[in-house]
């Protein structure tokens, strides 16, 4: 299984438990802020928002606050902001204001507004530990390694409550980059600093898995999830892990539960989606189960061009097709770069028969085999066989011996045929036969080539054993009635017209049919039956002077002479030489049958 999800940080662990510290510290302001923040970390959200919102109306700034804290867990940003910010003008001076406004938009992915923020919270309030956590993390996210580490640092000398958070968030300064020894000495040092923390294990969980020991990772996490059992942080950490070391089973339960505990957890949506993803094309069901949560992570974050790119190919295998065009426009226009996001987009954009996109996708991703013989026909739709011509060689010489190779064998075969290459086609087609012996469609092609070559007994053989493969198909028994007539054989030529017309009774292939049937019935001295076919004939195909000649002859014959005129007429209109309708023509004028 391939992992579609960015790799996870520890930032959401720390922050999270930092949070709760810090909020049992934020000044009451009456009993409606007390009960929010009892009701918030209950998970009590709308009677949270309540108590915060009667808070704030009475003109209080930390109600305001509280209010956005609602928001922000429930990843409702742009309410949120406004809490904040309204908590802003209610008081200038209150820190919290300032750090929820700027976790409003890290949780978005814009660190670049999120830093001045933190920084006024922690210019408001010289001890805020959560905040300056925050600050640390984006200048982390922003790549800014050295301001981060001297921002994390000064919280080394909070006391022994904070001590492993900022030794694990300097680890993950390191681990940013690529320092994994001096990381690994911090995570280790905030364990032993504080062995009932779960920070640290989360950390040291987190830190095997970016050295690709994923069967370390799960204990540490294990160890997390045990000590902190409510957390979501923890336990999506966990499923990370147990995914990373191919226990897809214990991960789905994870993140189904990590989803059910927090509905607006992000990282949780688009783990347990990519999950249901992956194990799609063992059980089809499973893409109708990932598409609800990616939905609501591209909701959630709808800058992400992975969720979207993962939205975007679920969609694709449940058949929805428009909404997947628009979900992978969304994740390309964003910057995404996976090959397979591009290969499904270049089938799509087959279907819609735009071709030049279709290839360029296809060129930047990874096509299947199947794509392959896609851009094969595209190629001969758009009049370079050349590059058709390679595409299907490339794939027989990759291995022959496969059902693709076959198609592909069909295909260039049929792509000789059309640019008049006989003996090729018929070279191609008889080593596609010699792989499988029971394509129609080859022997058909071949018959056709030895036609076109005027090798009569080849064609007719070739043509037989197309009809018998495939009986009902109407050009197989056309064609195998044409080269029966060239040959002669009359009684075996009106059998196969009579069967073609049985499955095709509206084409220009039709339109002689009729014409041949007529015509032996006009031999037979069968009038009725002749001028009925003929009827037909001339229906499908008003141009066709040799069955208007038929047909006024078997009017002629019939004893209709007015509606033999008619036809010999019709006939002249289209060629006025026509020696059998002047001839006839004038046997009528005559007074002649």
């Amino acid at each position: 299984m391939k992992d579609t999800t960015r790799s996870m940080r520890i930032s959401l662990p720390a922050l999270t438990a930092a949070l709760a510290l810090v909020l049992a510290a934020v000044p009451a302001a009456g009993d409606e802020i007390r009960d929010g923040r009892r009701f918030l970390e209950g998970g009590q959200l709308d009677r949270a928002y309540a108590a915060f919102e009667k808070a704030a109306s009475q003109g209080k700034a930390e109600g305001q606050v509280g209010m956005g804290d609602v928001r922000l867990r429930q990843g409702r940003y742009d309410e949120a902001l406004a809490a904040y910010r309204a908590a802003q003008q209610l008081d200038g001076a209150l820190a919290s204001a300032f750090y929820g406004e700027g976790e409003a938009y890290r949780r978005q992915d814009d660190c670049a507004k999120a830093v001045p923020l933190y920084r006024k919270a922690t210019d408001l309030d010289r001890k805020y530990p959560v905040a300056q956590l925050a600050l640390g993390r984006c200048l982390i996210e922003l790549g800014k390694h050295g301001e981060a580490t001297q921002a994390l640092s000064g919280g080394l000398k909070w006391g022994p409550e904070w001590l492993p958070r900022f030794l694990v968030a300097l680890g993950d300064a390191e681990l940013a980059r690529d320092s994994l020894r001096d990381a690994g000495v911090y995570y280790t040092r905030a364990r032993e600093e504080a062995p009932n923390d779960p920070v640290p294990h989360a950390a040291l969980g987190n830190f095997y898995v970016a050295r690709g020991i994923p069967g370390l990772a799960v204990p540490e996490y294990q160890a997390a999830v045990d000590l902190d059992t409510s957390s979501v942080e923890f336990r999506h950490g966990l499923g990370q892990a147990l995914f990373y070391d191919k226990r897809y089973s214990d991960a789905l339960r994870e993140f189904e539960w990590v989803v059910q505990r927090d509905p607006a957890y992000a990282p949780g949506l688009l783990s347990l989606g990519n999950l249901y993803y992956l194990s799609g094309p063992a059980d089809p069901k499973r893409y109708q189960d990932a598409r609800d949560p990616l939905a609501r992570y591209v909701q959630l974050k709808p800058r992400d061009a992975k969720g979207w790119s993962l939205l975007g190919r679920t969609q694709y295998f449940l058949e929805e097709k428009d909404a997947a065009f628009e979900s992978l426009n969304e994740a390309i226009e964003l910057g995404e770069k996976s090959k397979e996001t591009f290969t499904v987009m270049g089938r799509l954009q087959t279907e819609r028969k735009e071709w030049d996109e279709a290839i360029a996708m296809f060129k930047k991703g990874d096509p299947e085999e199947r794509d392959l013989l896609m851009m094969g026909q595209i190629y001969v739709i758009q009049g370079m066989p050349e590059r058709a011509e390679s595409l299907y060689v490339s794939i027989l010489e990759a291995d022959s011996t496969r059902r693709v190779a076959w198609f592909a064998l069909n295909q260039l075969g049929k792509l000789k045929f059309r640019l008049k290459d006989y003996p090729g086609t018929v070279a191609v087609l008889e080593r596609r036969n010699a792989l499988d012996p029971n394509s129609g469609e080859a022997y058909y092609y071949i018959g056709l080539s030895y036609k076109e070559m005027k090798q009569y007994p080849e064609a007719l053989a070739a043509l037989r054993r197309a009809a018998g493969l495939e009986p009902d198909k109407a050009d197989r028994q056309f064609w195998l009635g044409i080269m029966y007539a060239q040959l002669d054989s009359t009684r075996q030529a009106e059998r196969a017209f009579a069967r073609s017309v049985e499955f095709d009774s509206t084409s220009a292939s039709a339109a002689v049919a009729y014409r041949q049937l007529g015509f032996y019935a006009l031999l037979d001295k069968r009038y009725s039956e002749a001028t009925r076919l003929l009827e037909r004939s001339v229906e499908l195909n008003e141009s066709d002077v040799q069955a208007w000649v038929w047909l006024a002859q078997g009017y002629q014959n019939a004893g209709n002479r007015s509606k033999a005129l008619d036809g010999y007429e019709r006939a002249l209109q289209l060629d006025p030489r026509q020696p059998d309708a002047l001839k006839g023509k004038q046997t009528l004028a005559g007074g002649g049958r």
